[in-house]
């Protein structure tokens, strides 16, 4: 999400909420309630002036007139669909020194030049329940997450500002066993990756006593690299096993051991890791807490598709270095948090969603990965910030993104964001700038 086009924190914004539960109170109140049932259905148009670079060495500012307009259905708890077509116009061209072919055009070409663009018109797409037996969903993807996150972790696919993916996961269980796979472009051979996860103790015994508390996962990921630039290609897997510490209504704990590898030829290095996870909901707050101590290097980490991979691809850390698939670090240890805390909830409360994860490996080298998210009652006003660092202590790079919406009179709200952006070249290099916009929007919603 961090350095995107702010249209993807819209995004995550609208996919977090029912659509009911946006519109202000008044219209709340003329509307039937979520839990009467029926299909709901919203609009939304958002416009503004955006100032967004060149993307090119040696390029400025360019001033863009932004459109969005969207459409959703809500069918309750098992389906949703939201369409939107994020539109940038070229007001004030100020092209770079070299200008090409594929610079410039009214409509901004470089947001519809390739087949996974058009992906992004699908803002989101949900049938089924993901916890359940089955579940679909597409849709951009802002902190995406495969299981424990070995291979994929809190993955951003809206990093590059030219490249703007549908992302789909596909979930479903069968007795003890349950599958989950992930595609991080629906429309284009990028990261594909899947988890098999067997419940031991269902496979043992029938008692209840046993279910959730013994499990083993089995992932593999393969980055194709060939869409939003070609990227050499990334092959990573991993095996583990869980056994829970403690299980109660409110706090849950489980001891975490696994071990992984790199699979491409050439880099076959593997890594381990022991950890242990905390869940707890301690009156209307949900905290989870991961700490692991990793044995990794060479060409295999943990998270190895993680929240800065998309640029990472081109260069691993800084601006012109070398793509993350040929990157070798020292074999050490490193040691590993992840916490979540998320507070509130309901149009008549404020509602807080903080997240962040950081490693630290022993040669020297920190990355890390901060969001937070904010509503306050009947959602007047909504905000989300993200930060994304990679290499600090090395050559590090820095990712930023910030939106706020406030709403002004029923149907009418303002809208303003900034963002840092990297734009990948030809030769793997990144063009860095930033990106502001502001404007006002309105929408309509019903029951």
């Amino acid at each position: 999400m961090t350095g995107a086009p702010f249209v993807a924190l819209l995004a995550l914004l609208h996919s977090q909420s029912s659509y009911i539960e946006e519109v202000p109170n008044e219209e709340q109140e003329s509307s039937a309630p979520a839990s009467s049932g029926g299909i709901g259905f919203r609009a939304l148009l958002e416009v503004g002036p955006l100032s967004f670079p060149s993307g090119t060495p040696g390029g400025e500012q360019d001033l863009f007139a932004y459109a969005y307009p969207s459409l959703g259905v809500d069918g309750g708890e098992d389906f949703a669909f939201m369409l939107g077509a994020p539109l940038r116009f070229r007001l004030l061209d100020n092209p770079p020194e070299q200008k090409d072919e594929d610079y410039g055009a009214w409509l901004r070409r470089q947001d519809w030049d390739e087949r996974s663009d058009y992906g992004q018109v699908v803002r989101l797409l949900r049938i089924g329940d993901e916890s359940g037996r089955f579940g679909l969903r597409i849709q951009p993807f802002l902190e995406e997450s495969l299981g424990r996150g070995y291979l994929v972790n809190r993955y951003d696919n809206q990093l590059s500002p030219d490249y703007h993916p549908a992302g789909g996961t596909l979930s479903f269980a069968v007795g003890p066993a349950r599958v989950e796979l992930l595609a991080s472009d629906v429309l284009a051979a990028r990261i594909f990756s899947g988890e098999f996860l067997l419940d031991l103790g269902r496979v043992v015994s029938g008692s209840e006593n046993h279910f959730d508390r013994y499990l083993l996962r089995a992932s593999v990921a393969h980055d194709f690299g060939e869409a939003g630039g070609v990227t050499p290609e990334a092959t990573v897997a991993s095996v583990g096993g869980e056994v829970a510490i403690y299980k109660g209504e409110r706090l849950r704990s489980w001891a975490l051991l696994a071990g992984g590898a790199r699979l491409n030829a050439g880099a076959q290095d593997v890594g381990g890791l022991l950890g242990i996870a905390f869940e707890g909901d301690f009156k209307g707050t949900q905290l989870s807490v991961t700490l692991q101590g990793r044995r990794q290097g060479g060409g295999f980490r943990f998270g190895f598709f993680g929240a800065g991979y998309e640029l990472a691809r081109f260069s691993a850390v800084g601006l012109s270095e070398e793509p993350q698939a040929d990157q070798r670090v020292p074999k050490d240890f490193s040691g590993y948090i992840e916490m979540s805390v998320a507070r509130g909830g309901g149009t008549d409360s404020t509602e807080v969603v903080a997240s962040g994860a950081v490693e630290y490996s022993a040669f020297g080298r920190a990355d890390g990965d901060f969001s937070l998210s904010f509503s306050s009652p009947g959602d007047e006003t909504r905000g989300i910030v993200r930060a994304v660092v990679m290499g600090l202590g090395d050559r590090p790079r820095y990712s930023f993104a910030v939106e706020g919406r406030q709403r002004v009179l029923p149907a009418l709200y303002i809208w303003a964001s900034g963002a840092t952006v990297h734009f990948p070249q030809p030769d793997g290099s990144l063009v860095r700038g930033v990106s502001a916009g502001a404007g006002v929007g309105v929408d309509f919603a019903r029951r």
